[in-house]
């Protein structure tokens, strides 16, 4: 997530829908962007919280008179995604959260989470040294929540490597998993956007605009005449691997991802 106040823009960034694309543009234009929230640590997430979480951060006058977007992406390819990413080597654009002005810690380490990027155990190593670090910080400081969000993926990619050898495998992770790794691959995008979580079938959408990773580039190049931002999106956070391809999922995979995501296909209207 950021706010930008520059731009009076607020971004909920729900994993796999092109966020970092997003955010990467507005550092380049917005010095100033606020890019860590510090939601309950019970809630395990930080990056990717919700909208709700947000509201309930910053002053209620701007979050009604600022404009709030996202990024929604059809289901069945953001899982396929999605595991892609916590079964391959880290990329340059989920090396973590960049604190603005942030401390000589938080740089010391991003330099060394750059330094590992390719060496898979030793970058998980190095997360949790810091992740106990941080159990001494002060709860809710830029470094504390930045260490959390590390500690969390690092927890979530360790389970997923264990546990599912392929993709109908990850797909069927048990959502009551210790600790709630695996509460976030249940979880409609459309209850990040709303007002109430879980979502109840009458609670609105609480962004203004939601845009679709399918035509990412032409539905921010309108959000941006919007807000009157100048940036371009580039691609940033391309994977690396070859991922899953869609028509080789099992109708099996399908049926369940379907079921699980019912609500999302119904408010986003995406094909089954």
């Amino acid at each position: 997530m950021f706010i930008s106040h520059k731009y009076r823009a607020i971004f909920v960034h729900l994993q796999r829908t092109g966020g970092n694309s997003i955010q990467k543009v507005f550092e380049t234009h917005d010095p100033g962007l606020i890019e860590t929230i510090a939601p309950h640590p019970s809630h395990k997430r930080t990056k990717h919280c919700y909208v709700s979480d947000i509201a309930a951060a910053i002053e209620p006058q701007l979050f009604r008179d600022y404009t709030k977007f996202a990024v929604v992406r059809d289901p069945l390819e953001r899982l396929i995604s999605w595991y892609a990413h916590l079964t391959e080597a880290p990329n340059p654009g989920d090396l973590g959260l960049k604190i603005v002005g942030g401390s000589y810690a938080m740089n010391l380490y991003q330099r060394g989470i750059a330094a590992l990027a390719g060496h898979g155990r030793l970058t998980l190593a190095y997360r949790r040294a810091w992740a106990r670090a941080a159990q001494v910080l002060q709860p809710g400081s830029p470094l504390e929540v930045a260490l959390r969000f590390e500690r969390i993926g690092a927890e979530v990619m360790d389970e997923v490597k264990r546990l599912a050898p392929n993709f109908d495998a990850f797909v069927r992770l048990p959502r009551e998993h210790p600790g709630g790794a695996f509460e976030r691959f249940y979880t409609n995008q459309v209850d990040y956007l709303s007002a109430q979580v879980p979502f109840d079938g009458s609670s609105p959408l609480l962004v203004d605009h939601v845009l679709r990773f399918e035509t990412l580039p032409d539905d921010f190049a309108a959000l941006a005449v919007r807000l009157d931002f100048p940036g371009r999106l580039p691609h940033v956070n391309a994977s690396r691997r070859e991922i899953p391809n869609a028509a080789a999922v099992s109708p099996s995979t399908r049926e369940a991802i379907a079921r699980r995501f019912a609500r999302d296909y119904e408010t986003f209207g995406y094909p089954i």
